[in-house]
């Protein structure tokens, strides 16, 4: 018998789930603009003792099927990429109610999850290093979801240079996303740190893992300061991405030194 991959049978399913979404809407038996998706809460797990590495946890419950999930990302901070075998997903499917049933549920699903991932995030030595400097939060109605302009650490000094974050979004269409009707966007992102201006990120194509991404805005940023290496940052993303229900909102992390 040959294995399943996971991987492709979650996109199989979510891909499944579109066309059937994209048909009521055709046939006017839904309306988009009624659509509720869901909203993944971030915990940050911080840096290692080095600052070689970053993690942080994503869950909530899923749209349509209230599943609980939580998804643990471990991230390379000079290579900006994934470290293997994180991210480790977890949904429990499983009906959990409302009220009490359903938070239990969900702290089980997490501490499940943080079990799986626990053997990586202690070779890593993940160890809660670092300090979020800059936060903007979905409710926050007077800040720009594309600009942040932060002191890069509490102890900031008259003279110091702070650290200025800019996200422009461009139209990046996707052929299988174009199918349900979305359209998705690409990011770059650039920092400029000490009179010097970085790219961060520039999207050519969308990514697969990003499913099909509509908007995208800058949530936290955090950095950390090891006493024997260069100071290291994260930029946290909040990702609004097509769902069933409406937009899903999930989080990216870009990474490198200051």
């Amino acid at each position: 018998m040959t294995p399943t991959n996971p991987r492709r049978s979650l996109s199989v399913t979510f891909i499944r789930a579109l066309r059937c979404l994209s048909l009521l809407v055709a046939a006017g038996l839904l309306s988009p603009a009624a659509f509720a998706g869901d909203t993944a809460k971030l915990h940050v797990l911080g840096f290692s003792k080095t600052g070689s590495f970053f993690a942080f946890e994503q869950y909530g419950f899923q749209d349509g099927s209230g599943f609980p999930y939580s998804e643990i990302f471990v991230v390379d901070v000079i290579g900006d990429s994934w470290v293997k075998p994180s991210p480790f997903r977890l949904r429990k499917d499983v009906d959990v109610g409302l009220g009490d049933a359903a938070d239990n549920a969900l702290t089980a699903a997490r501490s499940e999850n943080r079990l799986n991932a626990q053997p990586l995030l202690k070779d890593k030595a993940i160890a809660g290093k670092g300090d979020t400097v800059g936060f903007s939060p979905l409710t926050e109605l007077t800040s720009d979801p594309h600009k942040m302009v932060v002191a890069p650490r509490v102890f900031f000094q008259e003279g110091d240079s702070p650290v200025e974050l800019t996200l422009s979004e461009y139209a990046l269409p996707d052929a299988t996303c174009q199918g349900y009707g979305a359209e998705t966007r690409g990011f770059r992102l650039t920092m400029v740190y000490d009179g010097v201006t970085r790219v961060l990120n520039e999207d050519k194509s969308v990514p697969k893992s990003r499913k099909c991404p509509l908007s995208y805005r800058i949530e936290r940023f955090v950095t950390f300061f090891p006493a024997e290496a260069p100071p290291v940052f994260a930029v946290l993303l909040q990702m609004d991405s097509l769902g069933f229900e409406g937009p899903d909102r999930r989080y990216l992390a870009i990474t490198g030194r200051l």
